[in-house]
């Protein structure tokens, strides 16, 4: 067990080594006009979707907040090199989008056995 638990970590590093390096050669590449989304793009789409498929259902909704609250990030950060960031409302909206997001992300989903609620504990408690 210990030893294929090493050899796949090992050929995952190595898988992810040379993923990198394509992705770093897929960026130095033109876009082609008929494809709608960029080659390197579309492969980090594809791999965080097959990561974010093996993950339970707790940790699928964390996922979803955290990501969602970095799209939301970017989106602000990129808004300075626009005319957006001389639009304070333009911020304001930007920023409750990006709360609102976060928090329904939160929402979805969290696992199966809980409620959302928090459950009053049992047993000895603090000792």
């Amino acid at each position: 067990m210990i030893r294929d638990l090493t050899k796949s970590l090992l050929s995952f590093s190595w898988g992810m080594s040379l993923f990198s390096l394509q992705q770093a050669a897929n960026l130095l590449t033109p876009q082609s006009p008929s494809q709608p989304t960029h080659t390197a793009t579309a492969a980090f789409n594809t791999i965080t979707q097959r990561t974010q498929e093996e993950l339970g259902d707790a940790l699928k909704g964390v996922f979803r907040a955290g990501d969602q609250l970095q799209k939301g990030m970017v989106d602000m950060a990129f808004s300075f090199f626009t005319l957006g960031a001389i639009n304070p409302s333009r911020m304001m909206q930007m920023t409750s989008e990006m709360m609102q997001q976060t928090s329904t992300a939160f929402r979805q989903s969290p696992g199966e056995g809980y409620s959302g609620t928090p459950q009053e504990s049992s047993g000895w408690g603090p000792v």
